[in-house]
């Protein structure tokens, strides 16, 4: 086994993406794939779960991780034995964090990044999760921290949240479609409208309070499509086949332009649809604690300057 392929897992562990750790690491995608199925032929275990669109870490991987950074500190250490620096041989620790998938989080990176340049034995392995499972997670240990959203997490004392994102629905038109010049629209506006709704289990609370909407407004919503992703629901409002619900957190600004397509807001929606960031109060992990509280003062200080 070589130290090498030890920060190649690590590297994938980290980003659980074969092609961002392969550009950091300035080596081909396919021979960084070579080089973890090798790692995972001389462990005869699998390391990571590899899906069409994802990869998450194994149990086994987990496990693999937390040694592997260890060992790799201790190379470290181990290189600076005799230089002028404070002896750290604290062990590695590593932080689960989920989080939502199509949403514009350029500042959690941005925070995660800012916390392991000062902590250099703390690493984070993310998966993007649906709010039910990010819950779910956070609720049985799976999940150190999450950023979801705030509807999904109320009525539970042991979870410390604090807004990270604020987000609210819009809807998705075709862009010739007779209602694609208004900025804001009510749900009463989609009386007579077909609708390409997210599967159920993607976001149950969302489908079930935009389905109580319609019928608050005097109509049962017609959905012809049921989709699991954004990227294909807005692909079908291009061509016409219906309007979707997405939010203002996933909307970058290019998402009409990509898609041919208009956005509106919706102004008569009442759920609490930010997006927050929460852990479990009982957790005492001392990184965890800190982190969150690096996030929460950052979060707080953004929030009175704007």
């Amino acid at each position: 086994m070589k130290l090498t392929t030890l920060k190649y897992f690590v590297e994938v562990a980290t980003e659980l993406s074969f092609t961002k750790a392969s550009e950091k690491l300035y080596i081909s995608q396919p021979t960084l794939s070579r080089h973890i199925r090798e790692l995972e032929t001389e462990l005869g275990v699998t390391l990571f779960e590899r899906h069409s669109h994802s990869l998450g870490l194994t149990s086994a991987g987990q496990k693999f991780l937390v040694e592997a950074t260890t060992v790799l500190k201790q190379v470290d250490h181990l290189s600076h034995l005799f230089d002028a620096q404070t002896d750290d041989t604290s062990p590695a620790t590593v932080l689960n964090i989920g989080y939502l998938a199509n949403f514009k989080l350029s500042e959690m990176y941005q925070l995660l990044n800012q916390f392991k340049a000062a902590h250099q034995n703390v690493q984070f392995t993310l998966n993007q999760e649906t709010p039910m499972h990010l819950t779910d997670g956070l609720n049985d240990g799976s999940y150190d921290m999450v950023f979801s959203l705030a509807s999904y997490l109320q009525n539970n004392a042991a979870i410390a949240q604090t807004l990270f994102m604020e987000n609210h629905l819009q809807i998705a038109l075709p862009r010739h479609h007779r209602l694609s010049q208004k900025k804001r629209l009510h749900f009463a506006d989609l009386k007579q409208e077909n609708f390409i709704l997210l599967e159920r289990q993607q976001s149950p609370l969302i489908v079930d309070y935009v389905i109580s909407q319609g019928l608050k407004n005097g109509f049962n919503l017609k959905a012809n499509y049921y989709v699991n992703s954004l990227e294909e629901g807005l692909s079908m409002v291009a061509v016409g086949k219906g309007l979707a619900f997405l939010y203002s957190g996933m909307n970058d600004h290019t998402l009409e332009e990509k898609y041919q397509i208009k956005i509106a807001d919706l102004e008569d929606n009442s759920l609490d649809q930010n997006i927050v960031v929460a852990i479990d109060q009982n957790n005492q992990n001392q990184f965890l604690q800190q982190l969150y509280g690096i996030m929460k003062n950052h979060l707080a200080s953004n929030m009175r300057k704007n």
